[in-house]
Formats: structure tokens, C-alpha cells, sequence
């Protein structure tokens, strides 16, 4: 447990290195603290707080810069809900109002705010549900025996499939056939639907076979609907000078190595969770800060949000940015939900 001075001289101190991105001198805490504590006593603490893993200085004259653990310390200390000030939730709600009101529409918008507000990577990915469930059938006639299935899924999503029939069908065929399966399948899974009794034509079971097996696909899809933003702004980093980790963030994103790790770690709350350094699971982020939070609605239609910074990023428009808008897709996400419920 840190004395109150060495907890004010590591918070200063880091505070001074997110700024800055150099190492940080006694004088200049001593000066942030308008000389309450003599650089002398600060460069006491801050031998302390090196030997203690808090910090590290290569010299005993030189300035002191944040390890893992003195972030750690930095972020437990930040109010319990940190949020962007009035000023940037206004701006940013004024910019989601006059968005087109579609789920990948507002996903794509909030990486770009993310990335914006943190001037670090963003990604936000496309709200989806583990068992997804239907809520209606579309038949579009195409010729003489085939016809476009698409069906809308609870989450906002379409899936669809050209479906060949074995006689000649027409529109109105495909309506009434389309008519009858949304009256007994909508509002279920794939699960329920393939369990369901009803008794079909022809047509109604083709119809019901080829939406089972696309809604089994839907299952085991691997891949994520997902917006990344600001890739450019995390490589101007001090930190990622160096080409050779550059390249290593470049590959890790264009092969989507970067989103699949970063989405193990999501926790199931409603609050951000915060991964630095180490604390991250895999040794490839160990130079990051991840940011993320899960949103979605009770029925288990979720999507996550995330900042991926290095370590020394602005931790308060981070967590606030991150919640605010996980909050706004939380509301569009059981919105959808409520609209087609109805």
C-alpha cells in the first residue's frame, strides 16, 4: 500500500508521462505540485517507487517512466466512472443523431468517434447473438424455379440464399408460403424451428429447410461483422516508432489475429475492463493498453467496443469514450429489439 505521498507522486508523475511520452524529472513533478514537496523528498519517493515496480528510471539522475504496475495504480486511482465532459457528450450525441439510423451505420460511426476522441485504433463489432433468432421470412421471385431467400434476424442482421424449387413458382406462391412460416417460425431459433411440427407443402418445406440451414450457419460462424478506425493515429505513437512493431500491429490487424485476441478477453458487465501490459492474456499485446466493453440487450444480442492503445494513452477519454458509447448501442440494440417485438 502506497504512502499518500508516494501515491501523488506516481499519479503526477504518470500523468505528466501521458503527456509528454518522456521521462518525467523531480523538478517537473515539484512543479506540478507548486513546490507543496521539495524535489528532494520526490526523488526519495520515487527511488521507492522504483524499487517497488511502480516505476523505472535507467539512471538514478534520471526522470522516471510508468511500468505496468504504476499504470495499474494511475487507473485504480481515476474516479470510479470516469466520462467525457459535457461538452464532448454533447458533440458526440449531436454526431450519432444525424447518423443513418442502421446498426452497421452507428458501429462504423462510433469507431470512428472512438478513434477520434482517444486518437488511438477503434473497433467496434456489429452486434450479434449466439442463437439467433428469426424474425421473418422474404421470398423474392428470381425465375421460373428459383426464388431469393433472405431472412431478418432479431439482431438486425440478413442472411441470404439463392433456393432452387423442383416445379415453376411465382410470386404470389412465395408470399403466401412466406405469410405462413413468419406466422409459426418468426421469434424463433434454429432449434425451435427445426423442431416445429407444422404441417407443410412443398414449397413451405423447402422453404423451411433451406432458412434451418442458413440459420445453422449463422451459428458457426467464426467471423465478426466488425469497424476498426484510426490504425494510422495508434502507428504516430512515440511508442511505435520502431518499424519492426509497426509492422508486427499492421499484420496482427490485416489478418484479424489482433480482433480475436483482444475479443477473449471481454467481460460480461456493463463497465469497461481495463488490460494493460502484462495483465493482457497474450504476449503480443504486452505493449498495449485494450479498453473494452460488451453492449447489447438482455436477450443475449451483444457486440463489443475497444480501444487498443500503448500503454501510455489517455486513460479518462478511454473509459469514458468506451462507456458512452457502449451505452448508445446498448439503447439501438434493444430498440431494434423492441420494434420487432412488436
Amino acid at each position: 500500500m502506497l504512502s499518500e505521498r508516494a501515491a501523488t507522486v506516481l499519479n503526477v508523475l504518470v500523468g505528466e508521462y501521458l503527456q509528454s511520452a518522456t521521462p518525467v524529472a523531480s523538478d517537473d513533478i515539484a512543479r506540478s505540485l507548486g513546490k507543496k514537496i521539495s524535489s528532494a523528498t520526490i526523488r526519495n519517493t520515487m527511488a521507492r517507487l522504483t524499487e517497488n515496480g511502480y516505476i523505472s528510471r535507467p539512471h538514478v539522475s534520471s526522470g522516471g517512466v510508468p511500468l505496468d504496475r504504476g499504470y495499474r495504480y494511475y487507473v485504480e486511482s481515476l474516479p470510479e466512472t470516469p466520462q467525457l465532459s459535457y461538452e464532448l457528450r454533447e458533440s458526440v450525441d449531436r454526431d450519432l443523431a444525424e447518423t443513418e439510423p442502421d446498426i452497421g451505420a452507428w458501429s462504423k460511426r462510433c469507431a470512428a468517434i472512438l478513434s477520434g476522441l482517444t486518437e488511438n485504433l477503434a473497433i467496434v463489432t456489429a452486434p450479434r447473438a449466439q442463437f439467433p433468432r428469426l424474425k421473418r421470412i422474404q421470398l423474392v421471385f428470381l425465375q421460373e424455379s428459383t426464388a431469393l431467400l433472405v431472412l431478418v434476424l432479431e439482431e438486425a442482421r440478413l442472411l441470404r440464399r439463392i433456393l432452387p424449387f423442383g416445379n415453376r413458382v411465382n410470386q404470389v406462391q412465395l408470399d403466401i408460403a412466406a405469410s405462413r412460416l413468419n406466422d409459426t417460425l418468426g421469434g424463433l431459433n434454429r432449434s425451435q424451428m427445426q423442431s416445429n411440427q407444422l404441417e407443410l407443402n412443398s414449397l413451405e418445406e423447402q422453404v423451411k429447410e433451406g432458412s434451418v440451414s442458413l440459420m445453422r450457419e449463422a451459428e458457426s460462424a467464426n467471423d465478426h461483422e466488425h469497424y476498426t478506425d484510426g490504425l494510422r493515429l495508434l502507428l504516430s505513437q512515440p511508442e511505435f516508432s520502431r518499424g519492426e512493431l509497426a509492422r508486427q500491429l499492421v499484420q496482427l490487424v490485416e489478418e484479424r489475429v489482433l480482433l480475436e485476441r483482444v475479443l477473449d478477453g471481454v467481460p460480461e458487465t456493463e463497465n469497461p475492463a481495463v488490460f494493460i501490459g502484462s495483465e493482457n492474456r497474450d504476449e503480443f499485446l504486452n505493449p498495449f493498453g485494450v479498453i473494452l466493453c460488451q453492449y447489447g440487450s438482455p436477450k443475449g444480442v451483444n457486440g463489443t467496443i475497444c480501444v487498443v492503445g500503448p500503454k501510455r494513452m489517455g486513460y479518462v477519454a478511454a473509459i469514458g469514450g468506451v462507456r458512452h458509447l457502449s451505452a448508445f448501442m446498448s439503447q439501438m440494440v434493444q430498440g431494434i429489439q423492441g420494434d420487432h417485438s412488436e
